[in-house]
């Protein structure tokens, strides 16, 4: 029988994908590796051990065993080049379903001498140590490199996939120097297997571990099937992690922490790698704050040279060291990872204070320091003026967080609509040829048909933040269909024919996919409950290079409804209005959305509505009425005014006294250097 027949059939027996000749290659030098720890030469002394293949082995026949036995002189790839080249095997969908992106060297060598500059405070001869998400093993193994073997007590790992976990498994052996009974490789789901190994009610226990090492995985929730993201909540909530989630659109990784918290010991070591959005997303929240009940959080590091610690990943990541119920009244180092892995990793185990690097307690700071933590890195002009002018204005009650000022309901976010060019009107397929009080008049661009709306039908909106960025009075020509649930038959005559001409150009088809048989109406449901109107509007996302825009937020004379694209803030009175007009365009709260919000690329960012109401804004309780005066005079100065890009703007006067004028109207010291800093700061920002 053909060669790659047989190695094909034994890897399907073994549980390996792919079946390809190197995986065999992988395989079989994974086995030569344990052999050369076994008194004994043969394949059959392995059923017994406790490996990730020896159950699998009862399922090959003898010529099959012998077939492997005979090209094991032959595979000769060395167990640290296989831990590298066994993940680049791993299929696209298992590779995206496990995010099986492993820990670049750079960050192998941080987290291994970490360990090693921690254990030289530890009280404990011996530790178990653990990765739960464990891979092709790289970090464990190389961490037993460096502070030797006999240091262990006990190593585990969790892995879901086969090969990889026989590689970690002879990985490991090989740098435990065959003390097979100190290792435990297990071939499953870590958040069944854990649950299960330290259940009271189970025989098979995993130790506690001193000291935790991992790069979890950071699959997409909504990724995740249904019953699995339930299963997975029940567990964590199970283990007594509910106060945590925060909501339940939770991220994988968060979960994966906690479980990661649930093995580690008191006064035990954590270094992980996670996505930097763990620190400044919603779905963070919950981590953070176990972090800062449960932990002494000794650094959090980022990558000079590149923004992901892991191959192939494109996340943004950072690598935590904390240690659990440690000294918490320890300031947390935030520091930047070159070549210096051990001098790294001795300024966080030390906790010495450098030029290189910031240090803040977490458990202190200002409640708009928390939303962001990646703001804590490095040497940053634009922090140190935004955090003297929060904290300046929170002291003196001129400023104050927005829920506290405006209240909860102050800010709603826009209607979402599924099939704009059918909802929105014009659209690139209808132009508005005439209109009055009570009727829009629409014609076809390209039959040149016409069909007329009653406007009751219609309801004028924002669409999209690109068509009013460079002026702050938006001139909305945009309407919104906006239909009751009715049967079509009620509807006037050319309304049914514009929803039919919806339904056969297919324009309409994601609201019929979402909503079904009165998809017209999910955007009259959305007006009717949100009530989503107001006359100030922030755009959801920004691109922090403001090339092409001049404003941030937008005003209306009226109150206007907003496309999701908005988030609208809503006051009945016309001078708040007015005043919060000019505070969301002053360059201060625009260096607040430089600084703190969330970064979705490389230059675009964010708030959500929570971000918001955790940010301070202008008092306008407390601020007096000559203040508001001023700076509604420096808003009207500029409304109607069509204005370059914002970096085109540092430097000019009306840019310049506006801000001047929310600087004095916040009773900050010295506003007109506040204000010249800033200024100076953003524009070496732009360049």
């Amino acid at each position: 029988m053909d060669r790659d027949v047989i190695q094909s059939r034994i890897l399907k027996k073994l549980g390996v994908e792919p079946t390809t000749y190197e995986s065999f290659q992988i395989l079989a030098s994974s086995l030569g590796t344990i052999l050369g720890y076994s008194n004994d030469e043969h394949l059959e002394s392995l059923k017994t051990w406790n490996s990730p293949i020896s159950q699998n082995l009862n399922k090959l026949d003898p010529d099959e065993i012998g077939f492997i036995e005979s090209e094991l002189s032959g595979a000769d790839i060395p167990i640290n080049e296989c831990q590298i080249r066994v993940q680049r095997l791993i299929p696209n969908d298992k590779r995206k379903r496990f995010a099986a992106y492993y820990t670049i060297n750079q960050g192998t060598r941080f987290m291994e001498s970490v360990v090693y500059e921690y254990l030289k405070i530890y009280e404990k001869q011996r530790v178990v140590l653990a990765d739960p998400f464990l891979g092709s093993g790289r970090t464990l193994t190389a961490t037993i490199n460096k502070i030797g073997s006999d240091r262990i007590e006990a190593v585990w790992g969790i892995e879901p996939l086969v090969l990889p976990a026989l590689v970690a498994y002879a990985s490991l052996l090989q740098a435990m120097r065959g003390k097979k009974d100190r290792i435990i490789v297990i071939v499953g789901d870590t958040f069944k297997e854990v649950p299960k190994a330290f259940s009271p009610f189970t025989h098979f226990e995993l130790p506690g571990a001193d000291i935790v090492l991992t790069n979890p995985p950071f699959t997409r929730w909504k990724y995740l099937e249904r019953g699995y993201r339930d299963y997975l909540l029940k567990v964590i909530s199970g283990l007594g992690y509910e106060e945590f989630l925060t909501r339940r659109g939770v991220s994988l990784q968060t979960l994966s922490m906690f479980l990661s918290d649930n093995i580690l010991n008191n006064g035990g070591l954590l270094v992980s790698v996670l996505p930097a959005s763990t620190f400044y997303t919603i779905y963070g929240r919950g981590y953070k704050a176990l972090i800062k009940e449960s932990y002494e959080t000794l650094g959090l590091v980022e990558l000079a040279s590149r923004p992901s610690f892991s191959e192939d990943s494109g996340f943004k990541e950072v690598i935590i060291v904390a240690v659990k119920n440690g000294n918490r009244s320890r300031q947390t180092i935030f520091t930047e990872l070159n070549n210096n892995s051990e001098e790294t990793a001795k300024t966080i185990i030390s906790g010495q204070e450098t030029e290189e690097v910031n240090a803040f307690d977490l458990r202190r700071l200002p409640r708009f320091m928390d939303i962001n933590w990646l703001a804590l890195f490095g040497k940053n002009n634009l922090r140190d003026i935004i955090a003297n002018i929060f904290q300046q204005g929170l002291r003196k009650g001129t400023l104050d967080y927005w829920e506290n000022v405006l209240g909860r309901g102050s800010i709603i976010r826009g209607v979402e609509i599924y099939g704009p060019e059918f909802f929105f009107i014009p659209n690139k397929h209808w132009c508005i040829s005439r209109e009055d009080k009570e009727t829009v008049e629409i014609e076809n661009r390209e039959n040149k048909s016409k069909l007329i709306l009653g406007k009751e039908f219609l309801t004028r909106t924002l669409r999209k933040p690109s068509l009013y960025s460079n002026i702050i009075e938006a001139n909305v020509e945009s309407y919104m269909l906006t239909v009751p649930q009715k049967e079509l038959r009620e509807l006037p005559g050319d309304l049914k024919d514009y929803i039919e001409w919806g339904i056969n150009s297919r324009t309409a088809r994601p609201a019929i996919k979402a909503y079904g048989k009165y998809w017209f109406s999910h955007v009259h449901k959305q007006m009717a409950t949100k009530r989503p109107f107001g006359q100030v509007f922030i755009p959801d996302k920004v691109d922090l290079s403001f090339n092409r825009r001049g404003v941030f937020a937008n005003y209306t004379r009226e109150k206007t409804a907003a496309s999701k694209n908005f988030y609208i803030t809503r006051d009945e009175n016309q001078t708040i209005t007015k005043l919060l007009v000019g505070w969301f365009n002053s360059t201060l709260f625009i260096s607040t959305l430089i600084l703190l919000g969330r970064k979705i690329s490389e230059t675009w960012t964010r708030f959500l509505e929570n971000d918001y109401l955790e940010l301070p804004v202008i008092n306008v309780n407390s601020t007096d009425k000559e203040s508001i005066l001023e700076v509604c005079g420096k808003v009207d100065d500029l409304i109607s005014k069509p204005l370059p890009p914002l970096w085109n703007q540092m430097g000019e006067e009306y840019r310049y006294l506006l801000d001047l004028s929310i600087a004095e109207a916040t009773k900050l010291g010295e506003p007109e250097k506040i204000v010249e800093d800033l200024h100076r700061t953003l524009t070496t920002y732009f360049q």
